[in-house]
Formats: C-alpha cells, structure tokens, sequence
C-alpha cells in the first residue's frame, strides 16, 4: 500500500532541495528620487538634452522638437494630487514632437555588475502629469512609458507600458529578473533606463523613487542532490516494502 510521506520527512526533503536564499540588498543609484537639485514648488529644473544629476539623456534628438529633462517640484499645483511618491521632487521627460514620435527618456549607468545566480528586482514610481488651467501646455493624455534594465547594451527586463495611471496619480512600476548560473552579459555594467514612449496622446511622463534590489539565489549544491536522491531512493523502497 502506498503512503503519503511524513512531513518531517518532507521537511527534510525541502531542506536538502532548495539553497538559502540572502536578503535583498538595494544597488546604489545616484539622486533615484530626482531631489538635485533643489527646486521650488511650481517648477521645473531642466534642460534640452541633459539630465538631471547622475542621470543622462536617452535619444535626446533635434533640441527644436522641444524634448526637455530634469526635475519637477509638484507642490502648490493640481499636477500630481498626492504631490511626489518621494521628497520634493519627481523626474521629467517631456516630449512636445508633433512631427517626430521618437521616444526619449533619462538613463543611468551603475557602477554594479550584472552578477550570476541573483535575483534583481527594479521598482520605479511612474507618473501621469495632471493637466490644470496655467500649466502652460495641455498635459491631457499619457504618452506611454518603458522601464528597463540592461547589463551592457542588452536589455535583460522590461516593463513596457504595462500600467496606465490616471491623470496626476503615480503606479508603481516592477521589472524582475533572475540571472542562473551563466549569462552572456556576466559582469557588464547594469543601467536603469527611463523611456517615454512619446505616443499621440499627452506629452510628458514623470518617474520617481529608482530603486534596483539584488538577492543572491544560489543553485543547490551536489551534495545535497545527492542527498535528496538517496533519501527519496530509501522511501521508495520502504513503499513498496509496505
């Protein structure tokens, strides 16, 4: 007859399968909530083809096309109804370009490297700037967005255009990733890239609180394969002694 395992023998079973797994641990980015520089309320920070600090330009293109990066302070304006996810602050790409839909954004090379057998996690706060009487532009719409990690020049996890916030809210963006035991892009620099997608509708995304987190998931060892094989081995034979 046979029998369901006992759980400490289950127990140990999943023991001996499955490796530890460390704490995650958060990846230096440079200004990830977009606070430098300082910025008064009602007010942009930027400029046509350079980005705020520890952040650069993806495909800037023609500077006559009216694409501007940089920062956003939110407070004392309808823009954003909860203000920024994080500080003062919130990150721009703005893409007035009725003739050319090249899509830009804002990017930033780690001095991390993309490392075998971890699990990185990015999360970015992605947002849809509220159009209001004075804004100066018609902000109505969403453009689309792209949140992308990449070691070297491939892109190893995206997010593409999966959320759409509401007028002046922020969603939470989450690109995962688990790296095995090779991949081709081992050791290459990681970049965090920030796109808008510059579709017909609206004209500006804002991105706030870049944060990457890396946790080390390590293969099971031999040994304890082996172990896993010679305990389940024993079992069989005990079933069918029964």
């Amino acid at each position: 007859m046979h029998r369901n395992l006992p759980a400490p023998l289950l127990a140990l079973a999943a023991a001996l399968a499955l490796p530890a797994v460390a704490d995650a641990v958060l990846l230096t980015i440079t200004n990830p909530s977009f606070e430098n520089p300082v910025t008064n309320p009602s007010t942009f920070t930027g400029a046509q083809a350079s980005g705020p600090a520890g952040w650069t330009v993806y495909n800037a293109g023609q500077t006559n096309n009216l694409r501007y990066f940089g920062v956003w302070n939110p407070a004392t304006t309808p823009s954003y109804v909860a203000g920024a996810p994080d500080g003062a602050n919130v990150g721009v790409v703005f893409l007035e370009n009725t003739s050319n839909f090249a899509e830009a954004g804002l990017r930033q090379t780690l001095a991390d490297t993309l490392q075998l057998s971890t699990q990185y996690t990015l999360t970015v706060e992605v947002g849809n700037f509220g159009p209001y009487a004075g804004a100066g532009w018609d902000f109505t719409g969403f453009p689309g967005y792209r949140v992308e990690l990449l070691a070297g020049s491939t892109v190893i996890a995206s997010d593409n255009n999966s959320l759409a916030p509401a007028e002046a809210q922020f969603l939470t963006s989450t690109v995962a990733v688990t790296i095995g035991a090779s991949h081709a892009n081992a050791g290459q620099p990681l970049t965090v890239r920030l796109v808008n997608l510059n579709g017909p509708a609206g004209i500006e995304v804002n991105f706030d609180r870049v944060q990457l987190a890396a946790v080390a998931v390590p293969e099971p060892s031999s040994a304890a394969l082996l172990g896993l094989a010679a305990l389940m081995a024993v079992t069989r034979r005990r079933w069918r002694a029964d």
